[in-house]
């Protein structure tokens, strides 16, 4: 017997299994769906699926209302996402962007073919009396052709590669961008592309950065960065010609020089020094030192190449974090590096840099969730030996491990199993150990200890994955679910109380959560990660050892379910390291977390990025699936050369020269039959929103005023760059620029308006 809790009335109800094959034949489709699928659904997708559930919002909301189940499943039935049929990838987590609930229908099993005989009779495969059906030929597997291009992308620099970018172009150590506001945090990276806006108290503050930058560059002399025989207006276009090459990543083009060098003679009545500090600030300020191109030249086939300029960029801030040196830069310039062969040597070159340890650091305090460390609360009271001293400590471990393991090119097995760590008396201490260490950080053998070694063993990560007052099996658990095995839980809805379980010094840790996450509306999820959370129960709120919870013995064991193929039981971190390590699943999902940190891209359910993580896999594991195999097999993909847009996008700016595109009749602007509208018939009102000196926001209003719909077109006479649009296309024109409606706003009705806006850099 089965016990099923039906999360719509909250009743506990008993099924008995039937002893009788059911009749699958000649039945109609809803008997088919009560009699076989039905149950199936109510087994293993209910305690998400239902109106309480965690996937309450999603699509599939299921009831014990058999009538109803079966008019929604059928609908999602006929319902097609890359070229597969969603209700069999999402149960089966063999979808591009996974399945929240893990994989709780096997592909080879008997419910999946239960299911796909399902869908097989809604989209007219099979008929009443079929039983089975091959949907091989209905719905082909997601393919990744050369028509999946990555987009076009403007990437604004990140708080660490702003700070890595003045310090090497300038030789300024400053921490500048620790007064910055915080980056936007998305899918745990701080570096989406999509995430890192803008804001009005950013944009002072990189004003103010510029400022302070260019005022200390001048103070230290301008002729340490460039050859002048007289600080004059001459000199001020040498440093344009030169080092302006160097900040905006590429040769400035004569319009360029001519706007920086009007700057200059602006400031410049009152001395060298202050037009120079004009002329630095604003190059600081621009877009095209802010922001990193990948936009690419316009092909024969409406793909977008990128310049050499461009792809040294791009390899310079996945390897380094920082702006192209000398030799990348000399490389670009003589468009060296649209040869494959020529990339594929500096990968090698930067690889061999320490800079790209140091990055592997960075990337890892992301995907691991070490950033927390410093500031995460906990209760002094309890835990008054985390001092600020330890804190510090736990951090350099996690970060010699990760750098070193990196240089040497060891594998993910390694930094998961290796029993070799980093430690000083502080720590060691603290660990209680009966290592003795120096005061200076050594690497430490750990093989004859018990409780600690390997990556998921570390102070660091047990400590940031905890609560202010106890161990945290979900905080550990969705650390695995999430950062090992990629699967991205959805946050739990909005009415639930979603607060630890109350202490009970009669229950152990493990017995409070079981009650816990014996809710419906969370045992779905709960499922997936408590039962890998209680593997690291030895480990208490701080990251040290424990042999006992209170009063109570300790039971570490812990199972992984639903995956694709890491199911499996454990006991113990050690247990758990092993496992991991031997899956790979798990060596994908690391190429994955790359991917998200190294592009920018957090999307999965991007066919660009689901056909760019399968591509970073297939080189990652012909490389030897080591640690730097993961960031080179990003780096050896045709997504460094090319992108994707659409027609009346411009070219960069990133070949040096300024690209004026006629406009294109693209044949999307609908004839409504109606007679031209008259000039006076629209009118225009065009409000600055914000200015900065090197660059303004404005806001445009269209009307029309006349008595007929009509499809609008404006043109203003704009000859600055736009760096970023909204509600609108646009096209450079002779006189300016031409601006057209989007698909929602492109037709106005009398009286009606329309606003849309851009930013442009002067």
């Amino acid at each position: 017997m089965m016990w099923l809790w039906l999360a719509c009335s909250g009743d506990k109800v008993t099924v008995e299994p039937s002893t009788e094959p059911i009749p699958t034949d000649c039945l109609t489709d809803e008997e088919y769906y009560s009699a076989v699928l039905d149950p199936v659904f109510q087994q293993s997708c209910v305690a998400c699926h239902s109106d309480q559930g965690i996937a309450s919002m999603t699509r599939m909301v299921l009831s014990n209302d058999v009538g109803a189940n079966f008019t929604m499943v059928s609908a999602l039935a006929e319902v097609m996402e890359n070229d597969q049929y969603l209700l069999l990838t999402k149960p089966t987590n063999t979808h591009p962007n996974g399945h929240s609930g893990g994989q709780p229908i096997a592909s080879d099993s008997e419910e999946y073919e239960q299911l796909e005989l399902f869908v097989g009779r809604i989209n007219g495969f099979a008929g009443e009396c079929d039983t089975d059906v091959d949907l091989s030929t209905a719905a082909a597997s997601e393919e990744c052709g050369d028509d999946v291009l990555p987009k076009r992308i403007l990437r604004r620099l990140s708080h660490v590669e702003y700070d890595n970018t003045i310090q090497d172009l300038f030789g300024l150590t400053n921490t500048w961008a620790t007064a910055f506001a915080a980056d936007n945090v998305s899918h745990g990276y701080d570096n989406n592309a999509h995430a890192l806006q803008l804001s009005p108290l950013l944009l002072d503050q990189y004003s103010n950065a510029a400022d302070d930058i260019a005022a200390t560059v001048v103070a230290q002399g301008v002729q340490n960065h460039v050859v002048c025989s007289s600080l004059n207006r001459g000199c001020a276009e040498t440093f344009l010609q030169t080092k302006g090459t160097e900040i905006f990543r590429r040769p400035l083009s004569e319009q360029d020089v001519e706007r920086y060098l009007g700057l200059y003679d602006l400031a410049a009545d009152d001395g060298f020094d202050e037009g120079m500090t004009w002329l630095i600030s604003s190059l600081l300020q621009s877009p095209h030192f802010l922001y990193r191109s990948e936009l690419g030249v316009r092909q024969d086939d409406d793909s977008f190449a990128l310049t050499s300029w461009e792809i040294a960029t791009e390899l310079s801030y996945l390897f380094w974090q920082t702006t192209p040196d000398t030799e990348l830069l000399e490389l670009a310039a003589t468009d060296v590096l649209q040869d494959p062969q020529a990339v594929a040597e500096q990968v090698d070159r930067l690889l061999q840099d320490e800079r790209s340890a140091e990055v592997m650091v960075e990337m890892g305090q992301q995907w691991l969730g070490l950033k927390g460390l410093d500031f995460v609360a906990r209760d002094s009271d309890l835990y008054p030996e985390l001092t600020a001293e330890v804190r510090t400590a736990m951090s350099v471990e996690s970060n010699m491990v990760l750098s070193n393991t990196f240089e040497e090119n060891g594998t993910l097995s390694d930094l998961l199993l290796n029993q070799t760590t980093y430690l000083d008396q502080t720590l060691s201490t603290y660990y209680d150990l009966s290592i003795t260490a120096s005061s200076n950080f050594e690497p430490v053998d750990l093989s004859a200890e018990t409780r600690f070694g390997g990556l998921l063993g570390q102070g660091a990560l047990m400590t940031v994955h905890a609560l202010p007052t106890s161990s945290s099996p979900i905080h550990r658990g969705m650390l695995v679910r999430e950062r090992f095995l990629c699967q991205e839980l959805p946050p739990p809805p909005a009415n639930l109380d979603t607060s630890p379980p109350s202490v009970d010094p009669t229950l152990s840790t493990r017995e409070r959560y079981a009650q816990h996450s014996s809710d419906p509306a969370c045992s779905g999820c709960h499922e997936l990660i408590d039962p890998i959370g209680f593997g690291f129960e030895h480990y208490d709120g701080i990251g040290r050892w424990r042999e006992m919870d209170g009063s109570h013995d300790i039971d570490a064991s812990g199972e992984i379910l639903n995956t694709l193929e890491t199911n499996g039981t454990f006991d113990g971190v050690q247990g758990l390291s092993e496992h991991l390590a031997s899956s790979s699943e798990v060596s994908a999902c690391y190429v994955q977390q790359w991917f998200i940190f190294g592009t920018g891209v957090g999307d999965m359910e991007e066919p660009e990025a689901a056909c760019g993580v399968e591509a970073a896999v297939e080189g990652f594991t012909m490389d030897g699936a080591t640690l730097q195999s993961a960031p080179k097999a990003l780096a050896l993909l045709d997504r460094m050369y090319v992108r994707s847009g659409e027609i009346g996008e411009m070219d960069t700016l990133a070949r040096g020269e300024q690209v004026v595109e006629e406009p294109e009749d693209t044949g999307d602007i609908e004839d409504t039959g109606e007679p031209d509208l008259p000039i006076e018939d629209i009118t225009v009102n065009v409000v600055e929103n914000s200015n900065w000196g090197t660059g303004y926001c404005n806001s445009v209003t269209v009307t029309n005023t006349g008595t007929v719909e009509t499809t609008w077109m404006i043109e203003l006479p704009i000859v600055d760059t736009i760096t970023s649009l909204w509600s609108a296309n646009s096209v450079v024109v002779s006189g300016g620029i031409q601006f057209t409606g989007v698909d929602w706003n492109a037709t106005l009705q009398p009286a009606q308006s329309t606003e849309f806006g851009f930013c442009a850099s002067l």
